[in-house]
């Protein structure tokens, strides 16, 4: 089983670098999309995404074409609120219970905000909603 710890300044690092990484790969799947689904009438809204991608992200929401790109949308903001939570210096610990999240936990999904414990307590709450 794997520990439940603070984490080191180079395992934030290390986190933080997997966090942008991924934002980055993940822009780059948005662009191509719309540049691969979107018509004529996307142009504006792709060339706002390259330059500006953040200040994008509330533009693509409103999108109704971008269905497809919800699970990316929502990785994004999954990865932004743990870039928070590093720069907050509560980057590690679960947002429900406190807990430290097991590192193992954090390799597979280094955007995780909750133990897995208080995940499957959210998601069991979500599907009731």
């Amino acid at each position: 089983m794997s520990e439940r710890r603070p984490l080191t300044e180079d395992e934030i690092s290390y986190f933080k670098d997997l966090l942008l990484k991924r934002k980055k790969e993940l822009w780059r799947e948005v662009i191509e999309t719309l540049e691969r689904e979107g018509a004529e009438e996307y142009q504006d809204l792709i060339r706002t995404v390259k330059e500006e991608e953040d200040l994008a992200l509330a533009d693509i929401k409103e999108e109704t074409l971008l269905g497809i790109l919800e699970p990316k949308i929502r990785e994004l903001e999954e990865i932004d609120q743990a870039i928070l939570r590093i720069e907050l210096g509560e980057y590690g610990r679960c947002i429900d219970c406190g807990k430290w999240l097991r590192i193992k936990r954090l390799e597979i999904m280094p955007w995780a905000a909750r133990c897995r414990e208080c995940q499957e307590k959210w998601e069991k709450l979500k599907a009731l909603e």
